[in-house]
């Protein structure tokens, strides 16, 4: 079953943050298709990234281990602030 996993982290004023973020996560996990964004009024950063799991326990651990990967060979490191995972198919639609 498909998880979407988002990892937020603490946003420091750096703009490049968010392409580094992005940039680590396409040379180690592409296959997760992985979204930056930002929040400069919260000072937050986040990745969104989908992981595939048996259950919520499992998507949870391979989030961390997807996201320990795609950022260990980096200089990126901001304190984590909030992680979300959930069904893929229990995500309502965006608009486009």
């Amino acid at each position: 079953m498909e998880y979407v996993a988002t990892i937020t982290l603490d946003h420091t004023d750096d703009s490049g943050d968010a392409d580094a973020l992005l940039d680590a996560f396409l040379a180690a996990h592409a296959q997760a298709s992985p979204i930056v964004g930002e929040d400069l009024e919260a000072a937050t950063i986040d990745v969104t990234f989908a992981v595939e799991a048996q259950d919520g326990y499992e998507a949870f651990e391979l989030a961390r281990t997807v996201f320990a990967a795609a950022t260990a060979h980096t200089q990126f490191a901001r304190p984590v602030v909030g992680v979300t995972v959930e069904a893929a198919d229990m995500r309502e639609p965006q608009a486009a």
